[in-house]
């Protein structure tokens, strides 16, 4: 005949097993997933155009890849900051190190009057993804997005 004990420690073992197993789900669970900021893509006016969003502000971008209006550059990048509601200039910061200084007139930066190694670093950055600012003298918006490989706006 079965000892009694025996029944009882595979029981018992269960029971300490199903608990260690329910608290290792829920931690797993409860570690906090860092969603990457998309961009939204559009065309407005035949023109190609990409947004990101925030509680802090808002950035845009128009492009221009196949010069509709014209043979200039009309790309533009419009930019809405809580906090600073007209700012002179804005600076693209990547974490790598890569600035791009933009003056802004009503929070747009016209391609045709910026700097073009200035717009094409600005370009670059929003190319590669990863974390990026968008800073002035009294605010800034951070981000983190995908690579945009495609993103046509020199």
């Amino acid at each position: 005949m079965l000892s009694p004990r025996e029944p009882r420690k595979a029981f018992l073992s269960m029971h300490v097993l199903s608990p260690v197993l329910a608290v290792s789900a829920l931690a797993a669970m409860s570690v906090p997933v860092h969603a990457l900021d998309a961009w939204t893509i559009g065309v407005e006016r035949g023109l190609p155009t990409y947004a990101l969003t925030s509680e802090a502000g808002e950035v845009r971008l128009v492009c221009d890849p196949d010069r509709v209006f014209g043979p200039t550059p009309n790309g533009a990048f419009v930019v809405r900051f809580v906090k600073d509601a007209a700012p002179d200039m804005v600076v693209v910061l990547a974490k790598s190190g890569e600035q791009a200084r933009l003056p802004v007139n009503n929070g747009i930066a016209a391609q045709a009057s910026v700097d073009a190694a200035d717009w094409s670093k600005m370009v670059a950055t929003f190319r590669s993804g990863g974390e990026f600012a968008l800073v002035t003298s009294a605010d800034s918006l951070t981000f983190e997005t995908a690579p945009l490989p495609d993103l046509a706006c020199e």
